[in-house]
């Protein structure tokens, strides 16, 4: 079976019905999220991310998605998460920042939009990018200790942009209450986060690093 490229052979395709002739009325919403909406991803080596909404997420419930999720591979398709109603409205103050996303970027196959005018506590919302951005600067100083050794300064630039983007959408809402719709409004907020080709020095690749993780320490401070 040939592999689905584009969004819209997707949404034209019949995967809303199979997913709902699998799981019948469990099934609320069907529906692409996360990177395969966002700049960057290449069908080609990646494949689109479908969550559900489901009235009863009991493994009982999910046992047809074992051979679904074979059919899927093929199509290029993976699961995501399973969601039900009561955790989309009772935990939006622990997952702000991918709610948000979510409710932002998201494609339906099946039944309506997830998160429908969805607004995050403004709080809630600082004290979790907050908290990944100190997560992730742990995990990219760990990166910086491979450069040479596994991994090439241009690998690890690109890392820490990728690692940083969901979590300066989330800070660029904040700031304007406005999902960012593509990298050059991010850049345009965060120009110190802009990915450029590295120089061929080392020394001066330590100096740029030196100068991401300063802007990273900054943006830390100011949430």
């Amino acid at each position: 079976m040939k592999k689905i490229l584009t969004l819209q052979d997707l949404t034209q395709s019949s995967w809303g019905e199979r997913f709902h002739d699998t799981f019948g009325a469990n099934l609320q919403a069907a529906f692409l999220h996360g990177n395969c909406l966002y700049e960057g991803f290449d069908a080609i080596h990646e494949s689109w991310q479908v969550s559900l909404i489901l009235k009863s997420d009991k493994p009982s419930e999910l046992q047809n998605s074992h051979k679904l999720a074979r059919e899927m591979a093929k199509d290029n398709l993976k699961f995501g998460y399973f969601f039900t109603e009561d955790f989309l409205q009772t935990k939006q103050n622990d997952y702000p920042l991918e709610f948000l996303h979510i409710s932002q970027k998201n494609a339906p196959l099946f039944g309506n939009a997830p998160l429908a005018g969805f607004t995050p506590n403004a709080d809630a919302l600082r004290a979790e990018c907050k908290h990944e951005l100190v997560n992730r600067k742990l995990h990219l100083l760990r990166e910086f200790s491979r450069i040479q050794a596994g991994i090439t300064p241009m690998d690890f630039f690109i890392e820490f942009h990728e690692e940083l983007l969901p979590i300066l959408h989330g800070i660029a809402y904040l700031q304007s209450s406005v999902y960012p719709q593509n990298r050059v409004e991010i850049y345009q907020k965060f120009p110190a986060f802009e990915v450029q080709e590295p120089p061929l020095d080392y020394k001066q690749n330590v100096e740029r690093a030196d100068q991401f993780f300063a802007a990273l320490n900054q943006l830390i401070q100011s949430l």
